[in-house]
C-alpha cells in the first residue's frame, strides 16, 4: 500500500500506521465531556420496531433493531428492557455499544445509565488508541473509571493477525488512579510464553508510579555481555529515584542509582556508580555527579555541579559518547548570584579533575561584580567590571598561586543612526596581585594600571535587485576602528587564565589581542574591516555574508606572555582575515574562514565546513557534515583536521527502514565511528538491531557495540533503547513517526 506523503508529520504518522494496521477498530473519540452523561437534562433517545410500555411502573421493552442514544453513546441490540424510573437496563441478547474510542460487544449486558455503570457477559472490545482490541469471560465498567476484566487477552495487532497477546486471569483498571492490577499474567509472543507474573501493578497513564522498567541488554566488545535491570522509585510527587544494577560478563556486578528532587524554591539530581572489583583492572571503580539548583530571598540564585570519577578511564569504559568520552579534566563548581537593578555579583569556586595532562589552576573562590547604570547625561554609556580571584594549584611548589584583583571602568559616547554609527570608548583597567611565588626574587605584590581608547565606527550601504521575481537586498558595511593601549611594563606578573586570541574577523575589534587579564597588550592601531550581506526581503533570510579585514599596526607590540617579542610583534600590519557563509538552495549550509599572510605571501590557515541534510519523506533523512581546517606552523608539517560526518535513516515502505553512521578522519585515515542497522516493524511489533564501531579515550581504542531491541507496540520494549540511540546518530531523525 502505498503511503501518500503529508506536510505535517501527524497526517504521515497516521497514514503509515493505517498502511500497516488498516482502518480504526473504534470510532474517533468525540468531543463529549463525559460528566454530560448523567448530567441532569441529558436526553436519552429510543428508537425499536416495537415499544411496550408499562407506564404505571415505568418500563419499557424495546424489541427488534432497538437503539439506545445518549450524546456519544450508542448501544445497539434486538431486545432491551429499560426501566426509566431507576435508569437502568437489560440486555439479554447479543449487542454493540460504542462510545468515544470505545467499540463493545457481548452476548449479555446489564447499564446503569444513571450511574454510568456497564456490566457485560463475554465481552469483545476495541479501542481506538494503539488499534488495542481483545475478549473477556466478563467486564465490569462503574462509574466510567473502575473497570474490571476475568479471562482476559489483549493485544494491539490487527484482529486474526496477533503476533502477541497479553493474557491475565483478571484485571482492574482505575483511570482515577491511573492504576492497573492484573493477577496471573503471561506474554505470549508467536505463542510461546515469555514473560510470567502472578501479580502485576502497572500505570496506565502518563503519571509516575514505582516499578521495574524494562531491562537493558547488549554486547561490547570490552563489557562483554551486559544485562540491566531498572527500577523506578516513585517516592513523592517532586522526587523520585531510579536504581539500575548491571551486570557485565567481563566486568562483574555495578551499581547505579539516580535521585531527582524538586522544591519550589531548589531542584536537582544526584547520580552514582559504582563497580567493585572490576574484572579486568582489579580494582574498584565508580564515579559521581551532582546537579543542584536553587533561589533564596531577594533573588539570589545558586548553582552547584559537581563531577567526580575513579579513574582517568571511568568514562572511556563506560561512556558510549565519543564526545564525553575522553575529556582531558572534569570541572566542578559552585555558585552564587544576585541581580538587583544596575548592580549584579556572582561568587564561585572552580575545580578541576584532571584525567589527562598537566593539572589546571583552581578558582578558590572567584568573585565578580559589574555595575551597569545604562545611559548616562549626556548620552554616556558607563560600565563597570571587576573580579577578585584566588587561584590555587596542586603543585604549588613549582607554579604561582595567590590572589588577583581587577577593576575595570568603561565610557562609551555612541552616536547610532539607520545609515552609520560612531562610538569613542576610554576603559581603564587596575589589576592587583597578592603571590605565593617558587621564585624568590619575584615581587609578591606587583600592581598594574593601563588606559585604552577606541574609536569604532562604521557606515551601512545597501541597495536593491530583483532575481526573477524576488525582491533582494544587498549591503556594504565598512567599518574602521581605531585603538590605543600605552606599554605597561607585565613581564613580572603571572599568566593564571590568560592565552593570545585566534583572530577571526570579529575579533578584529576587541580592546585586547590576549583572552585574559594578565596581560593587556599594548596597541596603536588601525583595524579596517568590510562586511556584505545579500538578504531575502521578502523572505527576511539572510543566504549569504562575507567579511574581511585586517590590522595595521602603528608601532611594534613589546607585550607577550613570555617576554619574548617576535617577528610576529614588529609587523606592521597583521593577516588579513576572510570568513563567509551561505544558507544556498536545497538545505545546504557553508561557512569558512582564510587567513593570508601578506610578508610570507601564502596562506597561514583556512577551515571551511559544508552541511547538508536532504529529506525527501517524513521517514528519509539524509545528512552530510564535511569539514576541514588547517594552520601553516614554522618547520612545514602543518596541522591539519580533515573529517566527514554521515548519517541516514531511509524508509523502504510501510515496514522496513535502515539507517546508518559514518564518522571519518580523513587525515589519519581511520574511522571514528561506523553505525549501521535495520528495522523490522508491523502494526503492533517492531524489531531493530544496530551495530557500532567506535573509537574511545585519547588513544582511539575501538570499541564493538551490538544492540537489539524488540517493541511490543502499545505495551513495552525489551532490550537496549536503540530509538533514543538512533535520534542521537541521525540529525533530523524524527523517533515519534509511528
Amino acid at each position: 500500500m502505498a503511503i501518500p506523503l503529508e506536510d505535517e508529520a501527524i497526517d504521515w504518522r497516521r497514514a503509515r500506521r493505517e498502511a500497516l494496521c488498516g482502518p480504526r477498530l473504534a470510532r474517533p473519540p468525540d468531543i463529549v465531556d463525559p460528566r454530560m452523561r448523567t448530567a441532569p437534562g441529558t436526553p436519552l433517545v429510543l428508537e425499536a420496531d416495537s415499544i411496550f410500555i408499562d407506564s404505571t411502573a415505568a418500563r419499557y421493552q424495546l424489541r427488534g433493531k432497538v437503539l439506545m442514544e445518549r450524546l456519544d453513546q450508542w448501544l445497539r441490540s434486538d431486545a432491551v428492557d429499560y426501566d426509566a424510573a431507576a435508569d437502568r437496563a437489560l440486555v439479554p441478547t447479543p449487542f454493540s455499544y460504542s462510545e468515544a474510542g470505545l467499540n463493545l460487544e457481548g452476548t449479555s449486558a446489564e447499564i446503569d445509565l444513571g450511574a454510568d455503570t456497564l456490566d457485560v457477559e463475554h465481552a469483545r472490545y476495541r479501542l481506538w488508541e494503539n488499534y488495542a482490541h481483545g475478549e473477556a469471560g466478563r467486564m465490569n465498567n462503574r462509574e466510567g473509571r473502575y473497570t474490571s476484566l476475568d479471562n482476559l487477552r489483549y493485544s494491539t495487532c490487527p484482529p486474526g493477525q496477533e503476533m502477541w497477546w497479553l493474557r491475565a486471569s483478571r484485571l482492574d483498571l482505575d483511570t482515577g488512579e491511573g492504576m492497573g492490577r492484573a493477577r496471573h499474567t503471561r506474554v505470549e509472543v508467536g505463542g510461546v510464553p515469555l514473560f510470567y507474573f502472578p501479580y502485576l501493578v502497572f500505570p496506565i497513564d502518563d503519571r509516575r508510579r514505582t516499578g521495574l522498567l524494562p531491562p537493558n541488554i547488549g554486547n561490547s566488545s570490552s563489557h562483554g555481555t551486559h544485562v540491566t535491570l531498572p527500577v523506578y522509585l516513585n517516592l513523592a510527587p517532586n522526587y523520585d529515584a531510579t536504581i539500575y544494577p548491571t551486570y557485565y560478563s567481563r566486568r562483574g556486578q555495578q551499581i547505579g542509582a539516580d535521585f531527582r528532587y524538586l522544591q519550589p524554591s531548589f531542584s536537582g539530581e544526584m547520580t552514582a556508580e559504582y563497580l567493585p572489583n572490576d574484572q579486568i583492572l582489579e580494582e574498584d571503580r565508580w564515579a559521581g555527579q551532582l546537579s543542584h539548583r536553587g533561589r533564596l530571598p531577594a533573588d539570589i540564585r545558586y548553582d552547584a555541579e559537581i563531577n567526580r570519577v575513579s579513574d582517568e578511564d571511568y568514562l572511556r569504559d563506560f561512556s558510549s559518547n565519543l564526545a564525553a568520552s575522553s575529556p582531558a579534566e572534569l570541572e566542578s563548581r559552585a555558585s552564587v548570584s544576585q541581580s538587583a537593578g544596575a548592580h549584579s555579583w556572582q561568587a564561585q569556586f572552580r575545580h578541576w579533575q584532571t584525567l589527562r595532562g598537566d593539572p589546571s589552576y583552581r578558582r578558590w573562590p572567584q568573585v565578580d561584580y559589574q555595575h551597569l547604570p545604562g545611559r548616562l547625561p549626556g548620552g554616556v554609556d558607563y560600565r563597570l567590571t571587576s573580579e577578585a580571584v584566588r587561584f590555587a594549584h596542586p603543585d604549588e611548589s613549582d607554579r604561582d598561586t595567590g590572589d588577583r584583583v581587577h577593576i575595570e571602568p568603561r565610557f562609551a559616547r555612541p552616536w547610532r543612526h539607520p545609515a552609520f554609527f560612531l562610538e569613542p570608548a576610554l576603559t581603564a583597567r587596575y589589576t592587583r596581585y597578592d603571590l605565593d611565588r617558587p621564585d624568590e626574587d619575584a615581587p609578591e605584590s606587583p600592581t598594574r594600571s593601563v588606559p585604552t581608547a577606541s574609536l569604532d565606527s562604521g557606515i551601512f550601504l545597501e541597495r536593491p535587485f530583483r532575481i526573477g521575481d524576488r525582491l533582494m537586498m544587498q549591503t556594504l558595511e565598512p567599518r574602521l576602528f581605531y585603538l590605543y593601549t600605552p606599554y605597561r611594563d607585565q613581564d613580572d606578573l603571572p599568566v593564571f587564565d590568560t592565552d593570545e586570541r585566534s583572530f577571526t574577523v570579529s575579533q578584529l575589534f576587541s580592546e585586547n589581542r590576549f583572552s585574559g587579564v594578565d596581560r593587556i597588550g599594548d596597541a596603536d592601531q588601525v583595524t579596517v574591516a568590510v562586511t556584505t550581506r545579500f538578504l531575502d526581503v521578502f523572505a527576511g533570510r539572510q543566504f549569504l555574508r562575507g567579511s574581511v579585514g585586517q590590522i595595521h599596526y602603528r608601532r611594534d607590540r613589546r607585550v607577550t606572555l613570555d617576554g619574548e617579542a617576535g617577528d610576529e610583534e614588529e609587523r606592521n600590519r597583521s593577516d588579513i582575515f576572510v570568513d563567509a557563509d551561505a544558507a544556498l538552495p536545497g538545505n545546504v549550509m557553508l561557512r569558512g574562514d582564510y587567513q593570508y599572510d601578506p610578508y610570507e605571501e601564502k596562506w597561514a590557515s583556512y577551515s571551511y565546513r559544508a552541511v547538508w541534510q536532504y529529506r525527501p519523506a517524513p521517514d528519509t533523512v539524509l545528512n552530510i557534515d564535511y569539514r576541514v581546517r588547517e594552520e601553516r606552523v614554522e618547520n612545514g608539517d602543518n596541522n591539519r583536521t580533515e573529517q566527514i560526518d554521515t548519517s541516514a535513516v531511509v524508509g523502504l515502505g510501510a515496514s522496513w527502514s535502515v539507517f546508518g553512521a559514518w564518522q571519518r578522519s580523513l587525515e589519519e585515515r581511520v574511522n571514528l565511528e561506523v553505525a549501521g542497522g535495520v528495522e523490522y516493524r508491523e502494526c503492533c511489533w517492531a524489531v531493530r538491531g544496530t551495530m557500532r564501531r567506535y573509537r574511545t579515550g585519547s588513544e582511539l581504542e575501538a570499541e564493538n557495540i551490538f544492540m537489539l531491541e524488540l517493541e511490543l507496540t502499545g505495551l513495552a520494549s525489551f532490550g537496549q533503547d536503540t530509538r533514543g540511540f538512533l535520534s542521537d546518530m541521525v540529525p533530523g531523525h524524527d523517533d515519534t513517526l509511528f
